[in-house]
């Protein structure tokens, strides 16, 4: 997300206020929970207790979700997600159902070939591509190309509980 991202907003909604990666959106979710707490009069510690037990398999998934350079995930064990990212490993019936992926790096460039995570988590720069066939929409199938850009990483969600909680309790001592 652009540091900028919330300085400018608006009263008003405009196209570019959307979340548009999956990472936006957790961290807009992980500010909401945080101010909630606040609202709620719970401490942090509290929130983060919250968090460990009464959502276990959350922070399961959590634990081993992955983004790219641009916020998209590129691996995560949910069950809500399947589809999303690469699966953990390759799976070549994917060629025959038609889902191909490619990678360009320093080290590998290949086209037309099953991947997993575990082929490419170690990634440290290039792109890997997932090609599909998508029948979402009214028209019909058509082919969608998704880039996933290295390195990946995964977040914490507690960390990020502590960072928001910080700067709002900076905010809030500014007013």
């Amino acid at each position: 997300m652009p540091r900028d991202f919330f300085a400018n907003l608006t009263p008003e909604w405009q196209r570019h206020n959307a979340l548009r990666s999956d990472y936006a959106r957790r961290q807009a979710l992980v500010e909401i929970d945080v101010l909630v707490a606040k609202a709620l009069g719970l401490t942090l510690e509290e929130l983060l207790t919250i968090y460990r037990v009464q959502f276990p398999v959350m922070r399961q998934y959590e634990a081993d979700t992955w983004y790219d350079q641009n916020g998209r995930i590129v691996f995560t064990p949910s069950k809500g997600l399947v589809g999303v990212g690469l699966p953990r490993k390759a799976k070549p019936a994917e060629l025959k159902e038609g889902t191909h992926y490619s990678i360009e790096s320093p080290e590998r460039s290949e086209y037309g070939i099953a991947l997993g995570w575990e082929d490419i988590k170690e990634m440290q720069e290039g792109v890997v591509r997932k090609t599909y066939e998508d029948d979402t929409l009214p028209d019909g199938p058509w082919e969608t190309t998704v880039t996933y850009q290295a390195p990946f990483f995964r977040p914490d969600r507690e960390e990020d509980y502590r960072v928001a909680w910080e700067i709002f309790e900076k905010q809030r001592n500014l007013a």
